[in-house]
């Protein structure tokens, strides 16, 4: 085996590992970019039901008061 095929092997397990890492890495990011925002959106849904909720019971108070 010559260095320059011994460059050329190392160079492809390189490759090989760079890919694996960044789709790895990528997967991760997503799964947690996804998961954060569900709780963002999970939040916004819970402060628009309070605003609304507390408007109709404003609004009850008032007829009924």
């Amino acid at each position: 085996m010559t260095l320059h095929d011994t460059l050329r092997e190392l160079a492809d397990k390189a490759g090989y590992m760079t890919a694996i890492g960044a789709g790895t890495l990528a997967g991760w990011l997503a799964d947690n970019w996804l998961g954060l925002a569900g709780v963002l959106i999970a939040a916004a849904g819970l402060m628009v039901n309070w605003y609304y909720n507390h408007k109709r019971l404003k609004l009850q108070e008032r007829e009924c008061g």
